[in-house]
């Protein structure tokens, strides 16, 4: 989501529905499920639950979910999902607009979400250092972490260095009014070995007859974590890991696999 100006709030709403367009992958719902199978009804904790794509199928499933996300847009988002549910399932499902990285997550769950490349919106290894340790306060003991991101070990991949402006990246499409998002990404400084890398981003909204309603820009830094670096983690706080997959098809890590996903638990 684009950061504070005066219009911040159409221009995300805008962003958020380009997204709804766009984020419409199941195969990790479907993993958690075949995961907590057969358990529950679970409490369950999704910090950066964004529009509830993940945390809504899983409260169908009768389970009890605390959803925490920054971006209010996301979280309005969420509850115009759940409008559209039977109260059973309204009822289950807890919101909270909040920096996940500043404030002191809630207690007691049975299951931690660290999903949806949830890392990629934080900008050093130490802020995802410290997701994972605020999942292990959340726990109870025995609980379980699922840390779900795209992989990328050594130094920072060629693809993220290359010099000019991007202009086919997210957001970008065009919302159901007519109005169109485009959206521009350029790199403007990175760290190879340590895997930091500085974005230049902007969105534009433009309507249907091309002309320009609104332009916000911001900087955006990224760490793309490797594999080594979150197992260093889990282990750090506790964690043992249980299973490490490469994709969301459950099919074994490699160091050639698109992601690193772990399921972990917490020590008793």
């Amino acid at each position: 989501m684009s950061k504070n100006t005066d219009n911040s709030y159409e221009l995300d709403a805008r962003i958020l529905e380009i997204y709804d367009q766009t984020e419409t992958q199941t195969a990790d719902v479907q993993l958690l499920r075949r995961l907590i199978g057969g358990r529950g009804p679970l409490r369950i904790l999704e910090p950066f639950c964004g529009h509830g794509r993940i945390l809504i199928p899983l409260a169908q499933d009768g389970h009890e979910i605390v959803g925490i996300d920054e971006s209010r847009v996301m979280l309005d988002g969420a509850r115009a999902r759940l409008g559209a549910l039977p109260a059973t399932v309204r009822e289950k499902v807890t919101l909270i607009e909040g920096d996940v990285t500043a404030m002191a997550w809630p207690t007691g769950f049975d299951v931690v979400l660290l999903a949806g490349n949830c890392f990629y919106e934080l900008a050093t290894a130490q802020e995802q250092e410290g997701c994972v340790a605020s999942a292990a306060a959340a726990l109870r003991s025995g609980g379980h972490v699922y840390v779900d991101n795209n992989h990328m070990e050594g130094e920072l991949d060629e693809s993220w260095r290359r010099p000019g402006v991007d202009t086919k990246v997210f957001p970008r499409g065009t919302c159901a009014d007519g109005t169109r998002v485009e959206g521009t990404c350029e790199t403007t400084w990175y760290d190879a070995p340590r895997r930091l890398v500085r974005f230049r981003r902007t969105a534009t909204l433009r309507r249907p007859d091309g002309s320009v309603l609104l332009t916000s820009e911001w900087i955006q830094q990224k760490h793309p974590p490797s594999s080594e670096e979150v197992r260093g983690w889990l282990e750090q706080h506790g964690f043992v890991i249980e299973q490490l997959w490469g994709d969301r098809d459950g099919q074994p890590y490699t160091p050639s696999s698109p992601r690193a996903i772990f399921w972990a638990r917490k020590h008793t």
